[in-house]
């Protein structure tokens, strides 16, 4: 719950600065597939995470010393629940990374939006180079400072797909606001 809120309270922060940076307002009226599609992707996001804080915790408690040892201890029935819920996180993070990157190019794009255009490239970037921290991080054992560093590509991405999502539900002037 605690990441959860506190990726609500970023993506709130993120709102008010696009808007005091001169940002549009948002209208998700009449805007029914591109909303849902956005509601997904934000959902997703905060679902990873928090598989993502799950795995850390296991990781944190439950060290492995070789690469080999972690997976013998994911599979095992005898392991931690902490332990056996591991494979979740990349599985998932893997499946929204390729949503995000093959999905961006469904939501619709303003001529002109050289913020929701730079966000948009930004969620691709960030989402492949999250997977391959990801990967480096299993690699490495979990140490802190990965996981810490993962932590922020993960905040930072969260970042551009809120972006990326008031762009693509950017009224459009004179439209009414909600």
């Amino acid at each position: 719950l605690h990441l959860a809120n506190t990726l609500l309270l970023l993506g709130c922060l993120t709102l008010t600065a696009h808007w005091l940076s001169g940002g549009a307002a948002l209208r998700v009226t009449g805007r029914g597939r591109v909303a849902a599609i956005v509601a997904v992707a934000l959902v997703a996001m905060i679902g990873v995470g928090k598989s993502g804080a799950l795995t850390a915790l296991g990781d944190t408690l439950f060290p492995a010393t070789t690469l080999v040892e972690g997976f013998a201890s994911d599979l095992s029935s005898t392991s931690s629940l902490l332990l056996r819920l591991r494979i979740v996180h990349p599985a998932l993070a893997i499946a929204v990374a390729m949503m995000l990157v093959f999905g961006i190019a469904t939501l619709p794009r303003t001529a002109g939006d050289r913020r929701g255009a730079r966000a948009r490239h930004a969620v691709v970037m960030l989402a492949i180079v999250q997977v391959c921290f990801g990967f480096a991080n299993l690699w490495m054992l979990a140490p802190v400072w990965m996981q810490l560093v993962h932590l922020l590509l993960a905040d930072l991405l969260w970042i551009a797909l809120v972006l990326t999502a008031a762009s693509a539900l950017a009224a459009e002037p004179g439209d009414r606001q909600v």
